[in-house]
C-alpha cells in the first residue's frame, strides 16, 4: 500500500504537459493503425477487382470463342484443301459416311422421336435439365464416383460431339453444362436439334440421320414412316447392338425398343391419333422393312503433302483457340474451311510422269526389294515447299507431298 501511494504521489507531481502527451499517445497510435488497416483493405480490394476483371475477360473470350466455333460447326461441311491454282485436292473428313440435311427437310416425327426418348424436357430447359442433372449427381455420389453422370440433354450431347471430350470427370461435366447453356443463348432450339441430328453416330462409320435412313431403309429421312423414325431414335444409345444387318438375330430387341419410343411419343403428346399409333405398332410387330442402302465416302487417303499439312493446321487451330487437338480436328472436318496449301499440281504431275519411268527401278540382290526415291522442290522466292514426292516402285505407287 505504501508503494502504491508513493507512485500515485510521483504521478501527481509530474508536469501537466507530460501527462497530456502520454494521454494523447494512445489515440494517435490507434489512428495510425486504423489508417494502415484501411490501406491494406484498399489494396486487397484492388487486387480482388483485378482478379475479377481478369476472370471476366477470360470467361468472355472463352465464351465468344466457343460460340464462334459452334456456329461454324453446325454447317457440317468438309474443309477443302486447295493447291496454288485454287483447285481442290482434298476434302478433310470425307472418310466419314455422312450426309448433311437441312432442318426443314427433317420430318417433325423424327425430331419428336429423338426428343421423346432422349430429352423429353428439351423445349423447357436452357441446355441443362436440372431434374435429370440432380438425379445423375445423386447417383454419382451414392456410388462413390463409380457410375457415369448420365442425364445429358440433347444440347449437352451436341457439345460432346463438337468437342470430342467424353472423359468421365466432374470437371468435364461442369464445362459441358456451361457450354450447353452458352449454346442455347446463341442458337435456336431447332438449330441445335438439327445440328445434333446431323452429327450423331447411327451405325458403322455412319453419322447423321440422313445417312442412317439411307443405310437402314435405303431412303431419305423425308420418306420415313413413323415407326422407322422411332427405330432411328431408339438405337441412339447403342446403334451397333440394334443393327439388323448383323449376323445375330436381334429382331425382338429392335421391336421392343421401337415400341418404347412410340409409346413415349404418345405419352408426351407427339402422337395424338390413336389409329396412327396402332398402325405404327402393328407395322413393328409385323417386322420393320429394312433395306440396306449404300452410303459412300472417300478412302481417306491423302497425298503426303496433305498428310503433312493436317497436323500443322490442326495444331495451329488448337493453339489459336486454346482447344484440344480432338476439338480442332472435329472443327476442321465440320466448319467448311478453305485451306490454301503450297502444292503445285502442275509440278506434281511432272514428277509422277518422271518417277514412273522404268529406268529408276533398281532391284536388290535378293530380287524382292526395289529402290525408293524422294524429291522436294522449294520455291526459291517464297521458300515454300511446292512439291514433295515419294516413290516406291515395289508398290508401283507415287505418293506426293
Amino acid at each position: 500500500m505504501h508503494s502504491k501511494a508513493r507512485r500515485q504521489k510521483e504521478k501527481d507531481l509530474e508536469p501537466k504537459a507530460i501527462r497530456e502527451m502520454k494521454n494523447k499517445k494512445q489515440p494517435e497510435e490507434e489512428i495510425t493503425e486504423t489508417k494502415k488497416d484501411k490501406k491494406i483493405k484498399k489494396i486487397l480490394l484492388i487486387i480482388a477487382l483485378i482478379i475479377i476483371l481478369y476472370l471476366g475477360i477470360a470467361i468472355g473470350i472463352s465464351t465468344h470463342t466457343w460460340k464462334t466455333l459452334a456456329k461454324d460447326m453446325i454447317l457440317n461441311e468438309y474443309s477443302t484443301v486447295v493447291d496454288t491454282d485454287g483447285n481442290a485436292i482434298a476434302k478433310l473428313g470425307s472418310e466419314k459416311k455422312k450426309i448433311a440435311i437441312a432442318s426443314n427437310e427433317i420430318p417433325d416425327s423424327l425430331k419428336n422421336a429423338y426428343v421423346a426418348i432422349e430429352d423429353e424436357r428439351y423445349y423447357k430447359h436452357h441446355g441443362v435439365d436440372m431434374k435429370r442433372t440432380i438425379s445423375a449427381i445423386g447417383s454419382y455420389v451414392i456410388h462413390f464416383g463409380s457410375s457415369s453422370f448420365g442425364g445429358s440433354t440433347i444440347t449437352q450431347q451436341l457439345v460432346k460431339n463438337f468437342t470430342g471430350d467424353s472423359t468421365d470427370s466432374i470437371q468435364r461435366k461442369i464445362k459441358e453444362w456451361w457450354k450447353a447453356w452458352q449454346l442455347e443463348t446463341c442458337l435456336s432450339k431447332d438449330e441445335i436439334l438439327s445440328a445434333y441430328l446431323n452429327v450423331i453416330y447411327v451405325g458403322p462409320s455412319i453419322y447423321g440421320v440422313e445417312a442412317g435412313a439411307k443405310y437402314y431403309f435405303n431412303k431419305s429421312v423425308t420418306d420415313l414412316e413413323l415407326e422407322e423414325c422411332a427405330f432411328l431414335a431408339g438405337i441412339n444409345h447403342s446403334p451397333n447392338s440394334y443393327n439388323p444387318f448383323n449376323d445375330n438375330d436381334n429382331e425382338e430387341k429392335i421391336a421392343k425398343r421401337t415400341k418404347t419410343v412410340l409409346y413415349k411419343m404418345k405419352e408426351l403428346g407427339y402422337i395424338t391419333n390413336d389409329e396412327q399409333y396402332d398402325k405404327a405398332v402393328a407395322n413393328v410387330d409385323n417386322g420393320l422393312k429394312f433395306k440396306k442402302g449404300e452410303v459412300t465416302s472417300s478412302d481417306g487417303i491423302y497425298s503426303y503433302h496433305t498428310d503433312a499439312l493436317i497436323p500443322e493446321i490442326t495444331a495451329e487451330i488448337a493453339n489459336k483457340y486454346n482447344i484440344s487437338q480432338t476439338f480442332a480436328t472435329n472443327y476442321i472436318e465440320s466448319a467448311g474451311l478453305k485451306i490454301c496449301s503450297t502444292q503445285n499440281t502442275k509440278i506434281q504431275n511432272q514428277l509422277v510422269t518422271e518417277f514412273e519411268k522404268s529406268r529408276y527401278v533398281l532391284k536388290s540382290s535378293n530380287g524382292t526389294d526395289t529402290s525408293q526415291a524422294a524429291m522436294i522442290i522449294i520455291d526459291h522466292k517464297t521458300r515454300k515447299c511446292s512439291r514433295l514426292c515419294r516413290w516406291t516402285w515395289k508398290e508401283d505407287n507415287c505418293t506426293l507431298i
